[in-house]
């Protein structure tokens, strides 16, 4: 045995010994003060392992500027250079000082893609190093994250006002009658005239999504933690807009947490459109018309629309005017003035009772509907609950709530028998 290798085996006997130490939840007096010494003589055994290192002959230097096939690489080359500033005293220190690794452990910990932590060290410190001829990374290329798809958020097309509130109830008040206007001659004194108003009251409900993760796969797959959080937000995000349109129930007993979407809503304005017209261009139109009164809508372009997947795709396939250049249903709509955009998931069938639309009358439509978010959102990181099986949670909640102030400035399209 080459004095170089009994120096590797040493070392490589003092490294299993403080993975050992390290290992433990708890140490005693005993075991701290050994782990002290072993990292004073890691430290001396490196010094004589670089001084065996030097006194061996140097071996057939590659000449080529080239690596060789298969060989070493830029990348791997950097992390060895890293890797001779590396001390492992410095890992044992640190940890039992309770604090993260700084200078060239934290370069070393980040090239290898070790999550930063408290005694988080690569595991590669503490095992005997195998190498080959010639060095080849064997980690698997990663490409882009793909993130899960949504549909598309659309209540703040509608009008729906999204507003952030303090803690405590929110509450909107609004008039909903007053006195109308009379000429009066000189002398003449104003009628006193009733005026009313109310306050549409709303208490914070939870919108919450969880998912789990093990530690396992976040090790063998980079991204995936943040992967995860982005994917609950916009889970979060998606949920919250589609519960202004369709509502939503809590899955138990406690109604507190239902939300009452514009498809039940009371006092919101609704138009059928027969089965006999729902496929004819100027009849389609004739329920949107119908909703300009004037007051909360001047003209078609007052109407902010939103379609349901299959009122868009049954008028975009159909030809409403074979005369007229093959215009489709949805032309037709569009070229009468109305601004159309389409949510996925309020209804895709377009049979007796299934929606077509929801609209906004957008005259004074600012506060008519309102989504109160509180601020006090949370994402929580559990990686307790379950960490004998190495399982991390993660919970997202979003507190807030739907209200309709003055629900007449919404309306809601039908297909009717």
């Amino acid at each position: 045995m080459t004095p170089r290798q009994k120096i590797e085996l040493k070392q490589s006997e003092r490294r299993q010994r403080v993975a050992e130490l390290l290992g433990k939840d708890e140490r005693d007096e005993a075991e701290t003060a050994e782990l002290g010494t072993l990292t004073t003589d890691l430290q001396a055994g490196e010094t004589e392992l670089r001084a065996a290192i030097a006194a061996e002959p140097d071996p057939d230097e590659v000449t080529t500027d080239d690596p060789p096939a298969g060989g070493d690489q830029g990348e791997t080359r950097e992390i060895r250079a890293i890797r001779e500033r590396v001390n492992l005293g410095r890992y044992v220190s640190a940890a039992i000082g309770g604090r993260a690794v700084d200078g060239a452990e934290r370069e070393y910990n980040d090239a290898l893609g070790v999550t930063e932590g408290v005694g988080k060290f690569p595991l590669s410190l503490i095992a005997p190093e195998i190498r080959a001829t010639t060095d080849v990374d064997g980690q698997a290329t990663q490409a882009n994250w793909l993130d899960r798809l949504f549909a598309d958020t659309a209540a703040a097309r509608l009008g729906v006002t999204f507003e952030s509130v303090n803690p405590g109830e929110a509450a909107y008040p609004v008039v909903t009658a007053g006195p109308a206007a009379a000429q009066k001659g000189r002398e003449e004194s104003a009628d006193d005239g009733a005026w009313r108003v109310s306050a549409t009251k709303l208490d914070p409900t939870r919108n919450a999504v969880r998912v789990v993760f093990n530690n396992v796969d976040a090790l063998r797959l980079p991204g995936l933690e943040d992967a995860l959080r982005r994917d609950l937000t916009m889970a979060l995000t998606e949920g919250v807009d589609r519960a202004i349109f369709v509502g939503a129930e809590d899955s138990g007993d406690n109604d507190e947490a239902d939300i009452t979407g514009l498809n039940a809503a009371a006092n919101v304005v609704e138009q059928v459109i027969t089965q006999a017209n729902k496929v004819k261009a100027a009849e389609s139109l004739a329920a949107f018309l119908a909703l300009i009164d004037g007051i909360h809508a001047g003209m078609a372009e007052d109407l902010n629309v939103v379609l349901a997947v299959g009122a868009h795709n049954l008028w975009a396939g159909t030809i409403a005017n074979a005369a007229a250049e093959n215009q489709t249903v949805l032309a037709f709509l569009k070229a009468n003035g109305l601004t159309c955009s389409v949510r996925g998931e309020i209804e895709t069938a377009t049979e007796d009772g299934d929606f077509a639309a929801f609209v906004g009358r957008s005259k004074g439509l600012a506060g008519a509907g309102v989504a109160a978010v509180w601020n006090e959102g949370e994402l929580i990181r559990d990686p307790y609950s379950a960490a004998g099986r190495g399982d991390v949670a993660l919970t997202l909640s979003h507190y807030w709530n739907f209200g309709l102030p003055r629900p007449t400035n919404f309306a809601r399209v039908k297909f009717g028998a």
